[in-house]
């Protein structure tokens, strides 16, 4: 208790509330002066199952995450309550060392979902918008960078006007362009190792992972797997989200993926 009393208060100022509906549970959510958005952390206690104060505590010992959970008076009817929140962009790295090996499958599953998507959710309440991409930054601080991928580029715009133009060596210009893809594919995974993956990257990952959990239900008779296989995904990679793979990881996130439809499809 006094190491609690000895704690300075993180008390921040609300701009703007609002509340998400996800997986079938009210999240309030605040827009901050600091101008991050925060979630409400009783409420997404609630939802998983989890003990509120026993999160905060282990919330409070991370000092990663620490920083990023405040007090703040939250409108419940016509009270305010001060409520503890934590910021959205780190609530997948809170679930993330939650416990979950004595949890049931589907208490597990619920708290994948969250760890995967309830952070994009409670950011778009305000219409939160992404930062520049890290190839943006990249481009605009590495020249070399920016004059190798862009090279890559060129040459597969061209190759994609040349298939627009003949019929009588479509064969071979497909062939070509489906070289510069890979060619522009490992120019961007040397390039940018720890970079994130492209949204078009991360859209072909999810669909993946839709196959492999779709594959799973017919496999085994039923039942939501999505969760299940994002999970496992996060296991093997070592990541929070699919949009955090690396470009170094990605080839490696599609051939695990094709292992896993090829398991359950046999």
């Amino acid at each position: 208790m006094a190491e609690q009393e000895n704690t300075p208060a993180r008390v921040g100022k609300v701009v703007q509330q609002a509340t998400a509906i996800f997986a079938g549970a009210e999240i309030t959510a605040v827009l901050a002066e600091d101008g991050y958005v925060y979630g409400a952390l009783p409420h997404l206690c609630r939802a998983l199952g989890l003990d509120a104060d026993g999160q905060r505590e282990r919330i409070d010992e991370q000092p990663a995450l620490a920083k990023g959970l405040w007090q703040f008076p939250l409108a419940q009817g016509r009270q305010l309550i001060t409520t503890w929140c934590l910021r959205s962009d780190l609530v997948p790295y809170w679930l993330a060392v939650v416990s979950t090996r004595r949890m049931k499958s589907e208490k597990r599953s619920r708290i994948d979902i969250y760890q995967d998507q309830v952070g994009d959710v409670l950011g778009r309440l305000f219409g939160a918008t992404p930062g520049p991409s890290t190839e943006v930054m990249l481009s605009s601080q590495n020249p070399v960078f920016a004059e190798g991928l862009a090279v890559a580029r060129m040459a597969l715009d061209q190759a994609q006007q040349a298939l627009n133009r003949t019929d009588e060596t479509s064969e071979e210009v497909k062939a070509l362009k489906a070289a510069y893809d890979g060619r522009l594919s490992a120019l961007e995974a040397r390039l940018l190792p720890r970079a994130q993956i492209s949204e078009e990257q991360a859209e072909h990952i999810s669909d993946m992972v839709k196959q492999v959990a779709i594959a799973m239900a017919k496999k085994l008779g039923g039942g939501n797997f999505f969760g299940t296989v994002f999970g496992q995904l996060y296991r093997t990679f070592n990541v929070t989200s699919y949009k955090l793979l690396t470009q170094a990881q990605y080839p490696k996130a599609v051939e695990w993926l094709q292992k896993q439809i090829k398991t359950y499809e046999s």
